[in-house]
């Protein structure tokens, strides 16, 4: 039977702990191994002697009751990502002046002026709703703006969007998914880019409808591989994505000579990946020039979750400032959408947790239907979601 263990320590660390961890146990299991070989050559030479048939009765009797030492089983079914590369641009990606972003009345960010280098790994950070993600969109061309946006010299984008699984045709199997954007040259590596990303064998023939979220970013990935790019833009890529799979990526990224652009709010996954912080807050952006930690020890904080409270400091005229009447009113009627996703989390919580039993269980009455995962990776999705908009009116009943 496998065992269960609580590491409180980030996942890196982990990563450490674990390896020496099973050392340990290696070492120990040889040792054992080399006392069980021994023991077993004395019974051996003794069981046929009647004045040491009792001995080896006992040493018999011993190693039955011995507990072996069991060496924890590794995970070793990663997948396999280097990042193609175009040809150098120049040394300037974009450079923006006085860039700005209104939806409607809603102000995003103003006066935004930035110059991204090539070769730089610089990470998009800050609170949710400031902009990180409609920064990633103007610059890859996707909505518009006020303001100048110069792209540089030979830029060739590579754009993995916060939802980019949602443009999977869920019709197509995955071979064909690929071959949507495979080009003559490439198109007989598709088979072993699937492999290398663990759609091994027949799954390449799967509907992409038919995988989880995890599977489905996971494909997104393979089919981003088939364009070169110089400049690589990701917007939360490690979103449904096991830890296995994010230091395989953090790797790849790691590795890749070109540029790199991250919005994420991992801190674990920044870490060693990016010299350069851009953080977004009161409509904002502003310049750190360190790493994640640097960035963190400079607005004295501990963690992402205080990085993503948003600001207190609210300026209020007098054109724009509700009635305390106003006030109170709004504030009645965020604490009952507040109260109703509370319930409805509550209720998902525990179906998901019954399903979490059933598959620890292996209770095939429930995990046998041809749907179940289906269900079970739609329930989650949906908590996640009604998570996300718990968090919104929290911080909208916040301020």
């Amino acid at each position: 039977l496998g065992g269960i263990y609580d590491f409180k320590k980030p996942y890196s660390q982990y990563i450490a702990i674990r390896e020496e961890l099973i050392t340990k146990q290696l070492q120990a299991q040889k040792n054992q191994e080399k006392q069980i070989k021994q023991t077993e050559q004395l019974i051996e030479k003794f069981r046929y002697k009647a004045s040491k048939a009792a001995f080896a009765q006992s040493l018999i009797k011993k190693l039955d009751k011995l507990e072996r030492i069991e060496v924890d089983a590794t995970e070793n079914t990663v997948m396999h990502v280097k990042f193609p590369s175009a040809e150098p641009p120049g040394k300037v990606i974009f450079t923006l002046e006085q860039v700005g972003k209104m939806y409607g009345d809603k102000l995003v960010f103003e006066g935004v002026d930035l110059l991204l280098e090539r070769g730089k790994k610089v990470a998009f950070v800050g609170q949710n709703g400031m902009g990180k993600t409609t920064l990633a969109k103007i610059l890859v061309e996707e909505i518009p703006y006020h303001g100048v946006v110069e792209v540089g010299h030979n830029v060739k984008i590579g754009y993995f969007a916060q939802n980019q699984s949602d443009y999977l045709n869920g019709e197509n199997t995955l071979l064909q998914e690929m071959e949507l954007v495979a080009t003559d040259t490439n198109r007989i590596k598709i088979r072993s880019m699937l492999g290398s990303f663990l759609f091994g064998g027949d799954a390449v023939d799967k509907k992409v409808k038919v995988l989880s979220g995890g599977e489905r970013n996971r494909l997104a990935l393979c089919k981003m591989l088939l364009t070169p790019f110089n400049v690589l833009i990701m917007d939360e890529p490690t979103n449904h994505l096991d830890m296995l799979s994010k230091m395989v990526l953090k790797k790849a990224l790691q590795d890749f000579d070109g540029s790199l652009i991250v919005v994420s709010h991992d801190r674990d996954f920044l870490q060693g990946l990016v010299a350069k912080v851009y953080e977004f807050r009161d409509h904002r952006i502003k310049e750190y020039l360190g790493d994640i930690d640097y960035y963190l020890e400079q607005r004295k904080f501990e963690n992402f979750r205080e990085v993503e409270k948003r600001s207190q400091e609210v300026s209020y005229t007098t054109n724009t400032k509700k009635s305390s009447r106003e006030e109170e009113k709004e504030k009645k009627r965020v604490k009952n959408k507040i109260s109703k996703l509370e319930n409805r989390i509550s209720d998902l919580e525990k179906e998901v947790l019954n399903l979490d039993a059933a598959i620890f269980e292996n209770d095939q009455s429930i995990i046998g239907k041809s749907d179940f995962f289906e269900t079970y990776q739609a329930k989650k999705d949906t908590l996640d979601d009604l998570m996300e908009q718990w968090s919104g009116l929290q911080e909208e009943l916040d301020n």
